[in-house]
Order: C-alpha cells, then sequence, then structure tokens
C-alpha cells in the first residue's frame, strides 16, 4: 500500500504545472482578507460536509483548530452545512411538483412564489414544520453569530448548486452585516473545496493506476 506522502508526490509528478498552480490559488484564497482565515476554515470544514470529501474533513477540522476555532464552533458549521443541503433538495421540490402537475413544458426552474411554497407544504405538512424548527434553529447564534452561518451557507448553497438557496443567503447574509467581498471570498473558499475534494479523490484513482 502506497503512503499518503507517497501518492501526493506521484499526482504531483503526473501534472506538475497543474498542482503547482493550483497550490497557489489554494493558498490565496485561504489567506486573510475580506474574510478572517478562522471563518475561511469554517467554510471549508462545512463544505468539506458536502462534497463529502473524508481527506477534505481531516485536514480542515484541524487548520480550523489552528486558527482559533472551537470545538462547538466546528459543529455548529458542520449543522449549517447539513441545513442546506435539507434546503437544496426542498427547495427543488418545486421542479417536482411541476412535473406532478403535468406542466413538462415549463421552464427548468419554477419561479419561487407564495403559491408554490404552499402547494409543497400541504402535501407534507407534518414534515415541513419540523424541517422549519430544524432550520430556524440552525440558523439562530450560538456558538457561531448569524453572519458567519449566513456566509457558511452562501458557501455551502454553491456546492449543493441551489439558485434560490443562493439568492436567499446572499441577501440574508447582507442583512446580516456580510460585505460583497466577505460573500465572494465565501465562494470563493467553496470553489477551492469543491477542486480540493476532487484531487483528494484522485488519490483512489492513483492506487487502481498502480494496479493495472
Amino acid at each position: 500500500m502506497n503512503s499518503a506522502q507517497d501518492l501526493a508526490r506521484k499526482k504531483a509528478d503526473l501534472a506538475p504545472q497543474q498542482i503547482e498552480a493550483w497550490r497557489t490559488f489554494s493558498k490565496t484564497v485561504f489567506q486573510e482578507g475580506a474574510l478572517d482565515e478562522k471563518t475561511k476554515q469554517l467554510i471549508a470544514v462545512a463544505v468539506a460536509h458536502v462534497t463529502q470529501c473524508p481527506y477534505c474533513i481531516r485536514a480542515h477540522t484541524p487548520q480550523a483548530m489552528r486558527k482559533g476555532a472551537s470545538k462547538e464552533e466546528i459543529m455548529e458549521a458542520i449543522w449549517v452545512a447539513a441545513a442546506g443541503r435539507a434546503s437544496g433538495a426542498y427547495t427543488h421540490a418545486a421542479i417536482a411538483v411541476d412535473a406532478m402537475e403535468g406542466n413538462m413544458e415549463e421552464k427548468l426552474y419554477p419561479t419561487s412564489t407564495p403559491e408554490m411554497a404552499k402547494k409543497k407544504a400541504d402535501l407534507a405538512p407534518h414534515i415541513v414544520e419540523t424541517w422549519r424548527t430544524f432550520s430556524n434553529t440552525v440558523f439562530k447564534a450560538g456558538a457561531l453569530d448569524e453572519k458567519t452561518k449566513q456566509l457558511i451557507a452562501l458557501g455551502v448553497s454553491h456546492v449543493t448548486q441551489c439558485a434560490n438557496c443562493i439568492k436567499g443567503h446572499t441577501i440574508t447574509a447582507s442583512r446580516k452585516g456580510a460585505s460583497k467581498e466577505q460573500m465572494m471570498e465565501a465562494i470563493w473558499v467553496a470553489a477551492e473545496m469543491r477542486a480540493g475534494a476532487a484531487y483528494a479523490h484522485a488519490s483512489i484513482a492513483m492506487e487502481e493506476m498502480d494496479k493495472l
């Protein structure tokens, strides 16, 4: 079995220019800027739970702690990620409801309206009520303030690729005091984490290549 260091070296050797460019990109993303390094690492931990990258979770959890994040803050960031995944799924239920009603020729994303929200809720009223309670609980200030939670959610929503979630969390993050620069840096952390997860999983491909 190859060691992690051996695999990393082999991956880098197969595409040296790309790995160098990515390392520079990654280093730039996580430097302190409009957002401090601790917040960026908390976003990274949350996003890693959406990309479901064990390598990333193991790497960014201790990095977040080194930057001053408590265990409670890290767990709250993870719960924001969980709520974000649930929200993305429920938001897209509008497409399913549209299809149930035979509107197959309508635009890809149905317009978000109070009528559509009611239709979705009426099909599973007890569940939607408990989901709302869950979501409200997750986004209340706790170990993390509401602004930080919204920035984490904004990053997460760019990974779940939920258009309505992106719009919603952009507006709410702004209301909670996040600047445009802070929101864009949160989005770049999410972008880096998607790239990082893809590259990290190349270790699996490398192990299979070595068997050939």
